[in-house]
């Protein structure tokens, strides 16, 4: 019988999908006889290069790259942890097959979001937070409205730089500031109804506690979360045994110094592996031509 452990794949442009990572080293993890080999695999191209900086070809172009060059790792699954990737991931896959299997987490979120609407909330509201191309994407609201939830119960706040903000220190007051300022654009909820925060961006679950915070400030009450990151660690079972990082890039400001205290408490195998990052730029081609 062979003893080869399940290597999956965390995929993310950026840090937010260690949020998916850490939760395969979880304590609620550790009495779990199966085994997995976890891979973080940062998507970001060029620290002056990002996926929205791109034209959709370009994008879609981009991803290809970055499946190809997971080729090497041999994976037998791979968990796009980022919205914005998996929304170019099933443009992608009208015409490109990657060699092994991919996940996005558009569907687990649109099926996250429904069974709180229609089954523990049904008379909710939900607040759909991303970033700018997520939001502009209208893939959410859309899909949802698709599932027969009615559109007046759908809200889109865009919240550009809150991800990079989170990346560089969580805990900062710059974040806090930030996530203030959109919370005064957040639309208005009807009186007498409650409205739930879905996180549409796999960082935003850095700030849980903030954005709980800040929007009770405004609505006087703390919002449920929804939160798609614990959803997708929750689609494999199994125990993180092994973990590894790799990326193109370094760690952008501030990322270093804060990150690795995220993880040390329950999965200190990212929190180390976080303070001793090392760039590979032959890790995916950044040729879209």
């Amino acid at each position: 019988m062979s003893n080869k452990k399940q290597r999956i794949i965390v995929c993310d442009s950026g840090l937010g999908g260690l949020n998916i990572a850490s939760g395969y080293f979880s304590p609620a993890r550790r009495e779990e006889k199966e085994e997995k080999e976890i891979l973080y695999f940062n998507a970001f191209p060029d620290k002056d290069l990002g996926f929205n900086d791109l034209t959709a070809s370009g994008q879609e172009k981009m991803l290809q790259n970055v499946l190809e060059g997971m080729e090497k790792f041999s994976p037998d699954l791979c968990l796009i942890a980022c919205n914005t990737l998996s929304i170019i991931l099933e443009r992608l896959l009208k015409y490109y097959t990657p060699s092994f299997p991919v996940q996005g987490i558009v569907d687990i979120a649109v099926k996250g979001m429904k069974d709180f609407l229609t089954e523990k909330a049904p008379s909710s509201h939900i607040l759909i937070l991303g970033t700018k191309s997520t939001v502009e994407s209208n893939i959410y609201a859309s899909r949802l409205l698709e599932q027969g939830i009615g559109a007046a119960r759908l809200h889109s706040l865009a919240c550009p730089g809150v991800a990079k903000a989170l990346e560089s220190g969580p805990g900062a007051e710059k974040v806090k500031a930030l996530i203030a300022s959109f919370a005064a654009l957040a639309p208005e909820i009807p009186a007498g109804t409650k409205c739930a925060l879905a996180f549409c961006c796999t960082h935003f679950a850095y700030g849980e506690e903030i954005w709980k915070n800040t929007f009770r400030e405004k609505w006087g009450y703390i919002p449920v979360i929804l939160n798609p990151n614990a959803w997708m660690t929750e689609m494999i079972t199994g125990k993180g045994k092994s973990f590894r990082y790799v990326s193109r890039i370094g760690l952008f400001d501030g990322a270093k110094e804060n990150m690795p205290s995220v993880f040390m408490k329950e999965a200190p195998q990212i929190a180390e592996a976080l303070k001793n990052v090392q760039e590979d730029p032959s890790l995916f081609s950044i040729s879209i031509s």
